[in-house]
């Protein structure tokens, strides 16, 4: 069973480095880093369960819950910044509001 959730948390790992790598756009980036994060996040709890560690899972699960309240305000200051600005790629931000 240890392998089964590995493969899947290394292939939710490997779908946020791929979104990083190829994406242009802030939100892909964003939401490629957070898959990053939360594979990580889960990989250490997956070793930790299969160790019989489980003292500190809650923590993980603490770390998750927290990670999605980042990405929900992240969220918002994307939509923030496109309604002010229009603009979706941060490359053409520039500083200026367009009206």
């Amino acid at each position: 069973m240890f392998n089964i959730e590995m493969f899947f948390a290394f292939g939710l790992f490997s779908l946020g480095l791929y979104g990083v790598s190829s994406g242009r756009d802030f939100l892909r980036i964003f939401f490629s880093l957070e898959m990053l994060l939360n594979a990580v996040i889960m990989m250490l709890a997956i070793t930790a369960h299969h160790l019989g560690m489980t003292q500190n899972i809650v923590l993980a699960y603490l770390v998750i819950v927290l990670a999605t309240l980042e990405a929900a305000a992240g969220l918002l200051i994307f939509a923030a910044a496109n309604k002010v600005s229009g603009v979706i790629i941060p490359d053409e931000l520039n500083g200026e509001v367009e009206k």
